[in-house]
């Protein structure tokens, strides 16, 4: 009888939570400077790399986010700012969160993997930087803010990455 009266959510209710454990618009905003870095790159851009470098930097960045919600789960039920989060406000579990944060970033991995070993290489160093390096130091200390700002440039070096193969001065600057 209770189950009659609980209705499961609906398909755009979970899309919604997976966008916001994603942060889409901060995870878009991360995809477009992979992009500008392609662009700055190549003579004669490719849609099907665009497409590519698009859905593997999406899964790696929104990776990134997931398990930053994951480990911040305790500090965002109590902020209002956070608090309707899928995990703090009781939506989603902490192991449907982590599925999905490890599908985005094996997914993530392997496209940019396709691309070039590289750019894997570097979508790697930086997802483990966000998630063990600046997460648990943003917290303890402000310089978490230097610490943030490697893996919050290396999009940008992705694309470049990706486009040439290899990384170099124009990519470090």
């Amino acid at each position: 009888m209770l189950a009659d009266t609980q209705k499961s959510p609906s398909l755009s209710l979970i899309l919604n939570d997976v966008l916001l454990l994603t942060k889409a618009r901060l995870t878009l905003s991360v995809v477009f400077s992979s992009i500008a870095g392609y662009l700055l790159a190549v003579s004669s851009p490719s849609i099907w790399h665009l497409l590519l470098l698009s859905v593997g930097g999406y899964g790696l960045a929104g990776a990134s986010n997931a398990f930053n919600q994951i480990i911040e789960k305790e500090i965002d039920a109590k902020m209002i700012r956070t608090q309707n989060r899928p995990i703090p406000a009781g939506r989603m579990s902490v192991s449907v969160a982590f599925g999905i944060a490890v599908t985005l970033l094996v997914l993530g991995l392997a496209v940019l993997y396709f691309i070039n070993p590289k750019t894997a290489m570097f979508g790697a160093i930086s997802v483990f930087l966000y998630t063990c390096a600046y997460t648990p130091l943003k917290t303890v200390t402000p310089l978490s803010v230097f610490v943030g700002a490697i893996p919050g440039a290396i999009p940008f070096m992705l694309g470049w990455v990706s486009a040439t193969g290899s990384f170099g001065l124009e990519p470090g600057i």
